[in-house]
């Protein structure tokens, strides 16, 4: 019975680590964009005296034109983000209590580029992030077509049943 409990624990330990992801390291890709984050991430360490500078790539997907949301902070130790940039766009960093966020709004699908830039001091130190898309809202004219076409197919029905 104590074997089974202890199974049973450690089986719902590895669904939730599972379930949490592996983060992305610069030059990787974070696959498809969905509502569900991606994360992505570096560790940083350097051997000279004044720390150093750093500019990691991190590329992404979105099977439709998307709004992208994403959020970077320091995982452990002293980061400074100088920006983030999608497809060389600066982005505006908003202050969270635990990083920082960013939007993109009507990114284009395709393959696109996620840039974080900053610096460290000496010693070792990391920094993660997570990025998710979500579907772009209908232009204006995308929805005055769709009502256009509601009309005309309540034109049809009507006529259908007068005859």
């Amino acid at each position: 019975m104590k074997l089974n409990v202890v199974l049973a624990a450690a089986s719902v330990l590895m669904a939730g680590a599972a379930s949490a992801g592996v983060a992305a390291y610069p030059d990787d890709s974070l696959g498809v964009l969905s509502p569900t984050p991606a994360l992505y991430g570096n560790l940083l360490s350097t051997g000279k005296a004044a720390g150093g500078v750093f500019s990691n790539d991190f590329f992404f997907d979105l099977a439709i034109k998307s709004d992208v949301i994403g959020s970077v902070g320091t995982f452990f130790g002293t980061v400074s983000f100088s920006s983030v940039l999608i497809d060389g766009n600066a982005l505006t960093l908003a202050s969270t209590p635990t990083g920082y966020g960013f939007s993109f709004s009507g990114l284009a699908a395709g393959t696109h580029t996620l840039t974080v830039e900053g610096i460290f001091p000496k010693g070792g130190h990391a920094y993660l992030g997570s990025l998710y898309a979500t579907p772009a809202v209908p232009e204006p004219e995308s929805l005055a077509l769709a009502l256009a076409g509601l009309g005309v197919m309540g034109l049809v029905a009507s006529r259908r049943r007068r005859h």
